[in-house]
């Protein structure tokens, strides 16, 4: 109830600022033009699952007896420079988008076979760049430090790091294609893994987007104010464990590492009632569940993939995922610059926790009007945004 208080006054909060902020804008007879192309955004997000029963065929399935798992996550990114390259008639060619990325995640498994709560946190802190060479490439590159750590228990802090390089090729405003490089840990370990995507119809209309190992999702917008989508894709991490339950006694280690990932499918709605505000629901079905465990002293010369001392393959689950984005700042004009709504879609996604915060920045089509009025021309400028 006290969770559900504070989403209404924040939500109350954002309509009434947005009214605000569009009220003062309106007053002013000079308006402040705008530096960058992408928003600064603050977004929550919140995923569970149910209960399920561990295997009693080993040692560490029978202590730990039931798995449940709760997330949540705050996170945000912001423009810190951009660099416009112009041609002879001062028409935009290319440009270069420097983002300062950094989140905070806590994650609860919930073991019913174990008397100590173990509330893990990933922080991170990390700079995107981002290259648009203008006509049908995006250069989008990514370096994302973090911290793991087992709260309670300073010990078990540990830095990890996540990183990614993808090459992004517009072939029409029907069809792009992406390759590229991950560091990633989703899939509950450390990975080195190939990126590779294809995306089939408008970025602003009915697409089909296969991005491994992001997501696989089938988008429909329905109007200006709401889009939805079936999608699946895998969510999981890599985390710092307190061995204070005994989990793993051959080398006595005092922290472990644990590693979980899930595949969702289902169904997400994107509603967007403000240019600064916008919220999604989701649910479904997540398969493929395996949570694992790693010995810090076993792997302490592995430089690559961790080896496992438990792994255990979990029964599927209904899940429920929401979240709020908050956009803020003044931007440049993308409409109809289907390399530029490229370039917004890669930087939709968090790399760590592999959280879409959805495409809410690239502006909707918009219909042709055969009577316009002053204030329908007045809503066209401010979508478009031009400067």
């Amino acid at each position: 109830m006290q969770l559900a208080k504070v989403l209404y006054l924040l939500i109350g909060f954002v309509l009434f600022s947005t009214k605000l902020l569009a009220f003062k804008n309106d007053s002013l007879k000079v308006k402040k033009q705008a530096k960058h192309y992408f928003n600064t955004l603050v977004y929550t997000d919140f995923y569970g699952t149910g209960k399920r029963d561990l295997s009693d065929v080993n040692f560490v399935g029978k202590k730990l007896k039931t798995y449940q798992v709760r997330q949540f996550v705050l996170g945000f990114n912001t423009p810190l420079f951009t660099k416009d390259y112009y041609n002879k008639d001062s028409t935009v060619i290319s440009n270069f988008h420097l983002l300062l990325t950094g989140g905070y995640s806590a994650v609860t498994p919930k073991f019913s076979g174990v008397v100590n709560d173990h509330k893990l946190s990933r922080t991170s802190l990390g700079v995107r760049a981002i290259y648009n060479f203008g006509r049908r490439t995006v250069l989008y590159a990514e370096f994302a430090p973090f911290v793991t750590q087992d709260r309670g228990y300073a010990y078990t802090r540990r830095i990890h790091i996540a990183s990614a390089l993808i090459y992004n090729f517009t072939v029409n405003k029907y069809f792009s294609f992406r390759l590229g490089y991950a560091r990633s840990f989703t899939f509950g370990n450390r990975l080195n893994l190939p990126y590779v995507g294809i995306r089939v119809g408008k970025m602003d209309g009915v697409n089909l987007s296969v991005q491994f190992p992001r997501s696989i999702s089938f988008n429909v917008p329905i109007g200006k104010y709401v889009r939805t989508s079936l999608y699946t894709k895998p969510q999981g991490g890599m985390y710092s464990f307190a061995n204070s339950d005994s989990i793993y006694y051959l080398n006595n280690d005092k922290s472990l590492n644990f590693g979980r990932y899930e595949f969702l499918g289902g169904a997400r709605i994107d509603i967007l009632p403000s240019r600064f505000f916008s919220f999604y629901l989701s649910s479904g079905f997540t398969t493929q569940n395996y949570i694992s465990f790693y010995s810090e002293t076993f792997n302490k010369t592995n430089k690559q993939k961790l080896n496992y001392f438990y792994k255990e393959k979990i029964n599927g689950s209904l899940f429920v995922n929401f979240g709020l984005v908050f956009k803020f700042g003044k931007v440049k004009s993308t409409y109809n610059n289907y390399n530029m709504y490229n370039a917004l879609d890669l930087n939709s996604t968090d790399i760590g926790n592999n959280i879409n915060t959805g495409n809410n920045q690239v502006p909707a089509r918009e219909k042709r009007i055969k009577n316009v009025s002053p204030s329908e021309v007045q809503d066209l400028i401010e979508t478009q945004d031009f400067y």
